[in-house]
C-alpha cells in the first residue's frame, strides 16, 4: 500500500477524500453513541437577533430527530436589560449577579417569557414540541457580604420527575430562569446556575453553553501544561486538572463569565455527578453545535471528566490505523517507507494518540544501545510522527513528542536523535539542536541514507 505513487498535485484531493470518509464515520459513531442521551443547552438570548440563530434552532431539531433528548435553558440578560431600560428601572450588578428590587420583577418575568416563547416558536416551525414551564423551587439569595439581593434567588430543587415525563412524551422542556418559593413568591435566577442545577439533578451527559464566544480564550493567560489549544485563540480540550491549574494561575485576569463557566464545569463533572462533558461554543458560527457533537475536532472548548483524549502504547489492533496515518507522510516524502512487517516487529515502540477510541496521531521511540571505546550510551530515536491532517493545529503532535521525551527520560536514555527532511523548525521548539551523521550511534551512522540527506537533530537528556 505504501509503494503506490501519486503525483503531488493529486495529494490534496486524496487527503480531502480521506478526511470526508473519516468525518462520515465519526457522525455515524456519535449518533449511535448519543441516542437517548440527555443534553442541557443554555442559549444566550443575545443570539436571537443574529442571522444564524434560525440555523442553530434547525440544528436542535435535527438533534432531536437523531434521538437526542434535550432541555433548553434560555439566557435572559439582554432581554432583561432591554425591558428594564424601557421601564426606566436601574438595577445593580454585584460580581456579575443582579440585585433585583421588587419593582423590577414584573419586567424580568416578562423578559423571560418573551425569550422562552421565541425559542418555542422556532421549534414549532420545525414541528418540534417545545414546552415552557416553571419546574424550579427557589429560595432567596439573601444578604451576601452586606449586599441584600432582594428578589434574586438560587435554585433549591429541580422538579425532575415532571421534566422526565415531558421528555418521555417527546417534548423539549424550556426552563426559564424564574423560580418560586413555597408560598409562590417569584425569584430571578441565574441561567447558568439553573443549567448547573438541572445537570446535578438529572442524568445529563452533556452541558452546552451557547453564546457569542467560541470558547475559553487563552490570549494573555498562563497556559496549563498539556492543555490543548486551538489556533483561533481558545482552549480546545481541558480536563479538570487543567481547569484547576488555569484558575490557580490566572484567577485575577479571567473574565467573570468564563470563570463561571469553569467553576460550573468543575462542579458538574465531579465524580459525584453524571455529566461527562461541558462545551462552550459560539452560536454565531455556522453549524457549531452539530460540529461539536458529531466530530472529535469540535469547534469550541470542551471540559471533560471521562477519557476523551490520551496517548497510549500501540497494539496490533491499531495496525490499520497506524499504516493509514503514515501513508500520507510517506507519499509526501516526510517519512521513510515502513512495511507492515517492520511495524509489527516494532509495535511495542509505537504510541498512538486516541480521541474517542479513534486514532488521530502516532509516534515511535526506538531504543539503541551503543558502545564506543569503553563507554556504553543509551540512545533513543524518535520516528514515525504522524498526525491526521484535520488535527495539525490541535496540539496532537506536540502531545506525542512530549510523551516520547518523558518516556525516554523515564527509561534512562541519555540522548535522543531524529532524522528529518522538512520539520526541523518544529523540533527546535522541543530543545533539539542540529547535529551531523557522525554524531549518530554506530549502527545508525552506518545505515544513514546519504542519498536522502536527512538533517540529524539531537536532544541531550542528561542536562
Amino acid at each position: 500500500m505504501f509503494r503506490e505513487k501519486f503525483p503531488p498535485e493529486h495529494l490534496p484531493r486524496l487527503y480531502a477524500e480521506q478526511a470526508s470518509v473519516i468525518t462520515i464515520r465519526e457522525v455515524f459513531d456519535y449518533i449511535r453513541r448519543f441516542k437517548n442521551h440527555l443534553f442541557v443547552l443554555k442559549i444566550e438570548d443575545d443570539l436571537i437577533g443574529h442571522a444564524l440563530f434560525p440555523s442553530l434552532m434547525k440544528d436542535i431539531i435535527r438533534l432531536h430527530d437523531a434521538g437526542i433528548r434535550m432541555i433548553i435553558i434560555p439566557g435572559t440578560r439582554a432581554a432583561i436589560e432591554r425591558n428594564l431600560k424601557s421601564a426606566g428601572i436601574f438595577t445593580e450588578l454585584v460580581n456579575g449577579v443582579r440585585v433585583t428590587p421588587g419593582e423590577a420583577m414584573p419586567h424580568i418575568k416578562l423578559a423571560a417569557m418573551e425569550v422562552t416563547e421565541t425559542l418555542i416558536s422556532h421549534m414549532a416551525a420545525g414541528n418540534l414540541n417545545g414546552i415552557m414551564g416553571n419546574w424550579i423551587k427557589a429560595r432567596s439569595l439573601g444578604v451576601c457580604d452586606g449586599v441584600d439581593f432582594q428578589y434574586t434567588g438560587e435554585v433549591e430543587k429541580i422538579r425532575s420527575e415532571i421534566i422526565l415525563k415531558l421528555l418521555d412524551q417527546d417534548f423539549i422542556p424550556v426552563i426559564h430562569p424564574i423560580g418560586l418559593n413555597s408560598v409562590g413568591d417569584a425569584y430571578n435566577l441565574s441561567s447558568n446556575m439553573t443549567a448547573s442545577a438541572v445537570c446535578m439533578a438529572m442524568d445529563v451527559s452533556k452541558l452546552f453553553f451557547i453564546g457569542a464566544n467560541k470558547g475559553i480564550g487563552y490570549t494573555g493567560l498562563s497556559i496549563p501544561k498539556g492543555a490543548q489549544l486551538h489556533a483561533d485563540g481558545f482552549f480546545s480540550n481541558l480536563d479538570p486538572g487543567h481547569v484547576q491549574e488555569l484558575i490557580r494561575l490566572n484567577r485575577p485576569v479571567i473574565s467573570p463569565q468564563e470563570m463561571e463557566y469553569l467553576e460550573i464545569a468543575l462542579a458538574v463533572t465531579s465524580p459525584n455527578n453524571r455529566v461527562k462533558r461541558v462545551h462552550i461554543i459560539s452560536g454565531r458560527e455556522e453549524g457549531s453545535l452539530i460540529k461539536e457533537i458529531f466530530s472529535s475536532i469540535g469547534g469550541g472548548t470542551m471540559i471533560y471528566s471521562n477519557r476523551h483524549a490520551h496517548i497510549r502504547k500501540a497494539t496490533l489492533d491499531d495496525l490499520a490505523e497506524l499504516m493509514q496515518l503514515l501513508e500520507g507522510y510517506i507519499k509526501t516524502g516526510n517519512l521513510v517507507m515502513r512495511t507492515r512487517e517492520e511495524i509489527v516487529n516494532y509495535i511495542d515502540s509505537y504510541c498512538i494518540y486516541e480521541i474517542d477510541k479513534a486514532v488521530y496521531g502516532c509516534g515511535a521511540l526506538f531504543e539503541i544501545t551503543s558502545q564506543e571505546s569503553d563507554k556504553v550510551s543509551k540512545y533513543g530515536e524518535i520516528g514515525a510522527i504522524a498526525v491526521n491532517p484535520s488535527y495539525k493545529s490541535r496540539g496532537v503532535g506536540q502531545g506525542i513528542m512530549e510523551y516520547l521525551i518523558r518516556l525516554a527520560k523515564k527509561r534512562g536514555l541519555t540522548r535522543l536523535f531524529l532524522l528529518t527532511t522538512r520539520a526541523s523548525d518544529w523540533f527546535y521548539s522541543f530543545g533539539f539542536v542540529n547535529a551531523c551523521p557522525g554524531d549518530l550511534p554506530g549502527q545508525r551512522r552506518e545505515s544513514y541514507n546519504r542519498h536522502r540527506n536527512s538533517r540529524v537533530m539531537m536532544l541531550n537528556l542528561c542536562e
